[in-house]
């Protein structure tokens, strides 16, 4: 008998709210010149510790200072942003948006996302860091935080 009741408390919830599909997006089909250069979403992965060693002693050097650097190892390009001391934990560095603006050129957006206000933070000084590797060892990276 309990067990049927929220199968039945969900199928009425379903069918008074009504399922509506997802769109599917559609291509579109566009032109470009061979001399004009667009910018797109670039396919990349946020990296989680272990770290290469390269990446490791790069995170070192960013993380208290903040800042970025490029780090080339194992075929990719490692993004290494640091956003620098903070007063308590709970602070994270997001990518926004990863784009490539030419053959080996990309654009990295950053912000820095604090807690949540009146969210129970850990008092303590962090130092928030993001590593992002891009495919292309050769990549030509610009980073915008804010």
């Amino acid at each position: 008998m309990f067990t049927l009741f929220p199968g039945l408390l969900l199928s009425a919830a379903l069918t008074l709210t009504g399922i509506q599909p997802m769109p599917t997006p559609h291509p579109t089909p566009t032109t470009t010149s061979t001399e004009e250069v667009t910018a797109v979403d670039a396919q990349y992965e946020a990296v989680a510790a272990p770290y290469p060693p390269a990446v490791q002693d790069a995170l070192t050097k960013v993380r208290k200072s903040g800042g970025h650097t490029i780090v080339r190892a194992k075929g990719k390009s490692y993004v290494v942003i640091g956003a620098g001391q903070r007063p308590t934990g709970g602070y994270q560095l997001v990518a926004d948006q990863v784009r490539r603006t030419g053959p080996h050129g990309f654009t990295v957006s950053v912000h820095v996302k604090a807690p949540a206000p009146g969210a129970m933070k850990i008092q303590v000084i962090s130092y928030p860091t993001l590593v992002i590797a891009l495919p292309d060892q050769q990549a030509q990276v610009t980073v915008q935080m804010r």
